[in-house]
């Protein structure tokens, strides 16, 4: 399947995950909310049960209606991958004239979407079961925190920090949302293709953001699917030979296999097939079908391949840093994810009250992360794809007034500027030094 199918099938259920990330996070500010109203830390012991209530089984409430209908919405998109996987090989049987059995009287294709069917719908569950956010531990590292932790100990050392003085409520949710906000809803369920574990997230261990784990889960699961057909399909038309598909900026050692003809043992040997880094692996958006000497035609010639490959290896650059295509690629993600949770940032911020100097800074701080989004995608020459950002329940309108904004630009330059200067004075200051040091031996 190619890039776009796959993100537009995923995107529903992953907008399920993202909304239910936004419901936590709602329900955990609304409560350092009423929590804010209390001065004294021995009321805070009176209040606490009020104000905590029954938060695992709101927990539980949040998770069952974001994720009500799992199984009949994979179904409903198996079948899509079904319709079209299966159906487009239906020309091979013509041209060698053997009979194509539809789905529908096909019961091994049946019994293998149902496993997978089951399969995925297991594992949008048990992402949910455990989940949480990274946040400091009190000591600067970042550490995963159970979402029990979150609401008892944080609310606890919320009321506590007021009641004493140590930081005002809004200082209190500013910090919250950043830190949730940065962090997204992670969970610690680690997926696994039946030998080995996939998906992790190195840059926090195995606490994989809950709408990533989602949209993982449904590729693997697609990907075994079309996995299978194409085997069958293979087998059926009598073949040991298969194409891999081809698509701009994949990863530089997938680039060096995807577009080409292999065998079954050389999809292996050449293309990983089966493996983590290789063929339908980690975050793999390659697949393969049967291909038959003679008769069917090769989607794209070697000479086309080399020319993209070559293309695609030279560097562009922007502010002064040159990416390839797949470097270009991998950074948008990053930036549409990082403006995701700005907008997160402004909702939370405006549902707990905070300042409006905070707020406002969060939406002007978003305005630069979009302006700046826009530049590298043109730069890159790379589609914006925006709904990657207006996701969820972030879809209300987040930008500052030109004039706020124009009026932010203007005070940050002149930060900047004094910062410039003081690096200036202080490298001058250092010079100086040492020259009389120098001067005085």
């Amino acid at each position: 399947m190619d890039e776009s199918y796959q993100n537009l099938l995923a995107a529903g259920v992953e907008a399920k995950y993202r909304a239910l990330e936004m419901s936590i996070m709602d329900d955990i500010i609304r409560r350092i909310q009423k929590a804010g109203r209390i001065t004294d830390a021995a009321d805070w012991q009176i209040q606490r049960l009020v104000i905590l209530g029954n938060s695992t089984q709101d927990i539980e409430d949040l998770i069952r209606r974001a994720v009500g209908g799992n199984e009949e919405e994979v179904r409903r998109l198996y079948a899509e991958v079904i319709e079209r996987e299966y159906t487009r090989d239906r020309s091979l049987y013509e041209q060698i004239g053997k009979e194509f059995i539809p789905y529908e009287l096909n019961p091994e294709l049946q019994q293998i979407t149902d496993a997978l069917v089951k399969q995925s719908t297991e594992e949008l569950y048990n992402i949910t079961k455990s989940t949480g956010f990274m946040l400091e531990n009190g000591s600067g590292r970042k550490i995963f925190t159970p979402l029990s932790d979150v609401y008892n100990r944080y609310l606890d050392d919320a009321i506590t920090g007021m009641a004493n003085g140590a930081y005002d409520y809004n200082t209190l949710v500013r910090r919250l949302v950043s830190q949730m906000t940065a962090s997204g809803l992670r969970t610690d369920h680690a997926f696994s293709d039946g030998g080995s574990d996939y998906g992790v997230d190195y840059a926090s261990g195995w606490h994989n953001r809950v709408d990533v784990a989602a949209r993982r889960a449904l590729l693997t699961g697609f990907g075994q699917l079309t996995q299978h057909v194409t085997d069958l399909n293979a087998q059926r038309l009598g073949t040991n030979y298969f194409e891999v598909t081809w698509h701009g900026g994949a990863r530089p050692e997938h680039a060096a296999w995807q577009g080409k003809v292999y065998t079954k043992e050389q999809l292996t040997t050449k293309c990983g097939l089966g493996t983590g880094p290789g063929l339908l692996g980690w975050n793999c958006r390659h697949t393969y079908y049967p291909f038959i000497p003679g008769i069917s035609e090769r989607l794209y010639t070697d000479e086309w391949l080399e020319e993209q490959n070559r293309r695609e290896a030279i560097p562009r650059s922007f502010r002064g840093k040159e990416y390839n295509a797949y470097e270009a690629t991998q950074k948008q993600r990053q930036m549409e994810t990082a403006m995701r949770a700005r907008r997160e940032q402004v909702q939370l911020l405006r549902a707990g009250g905070a300042d409006k100097e905070d707020i406002t800074i969060a939406r002007c701080k978003y305005q630069a992360q979009l302006e700046q989004y826009r530049s590298f995608s043109k730069a890159m020459g790379l589609e914006e794809q925006t709904e990657r950002i207006y996701t969820g329940r972030t879809t209300g309108r987040i930008s500052p007034s030109p004039q706020v904004y124009a009026q932010w630009q203007a005070e940050q330059a002149a930060k900047a500027a004094n910062r410039a200067k003081e690096r200036a004075e202080k490298q001058r200051r250092a010079a100086q030094d040492a020259a009389q040091k120098g001067a005085s031996t």
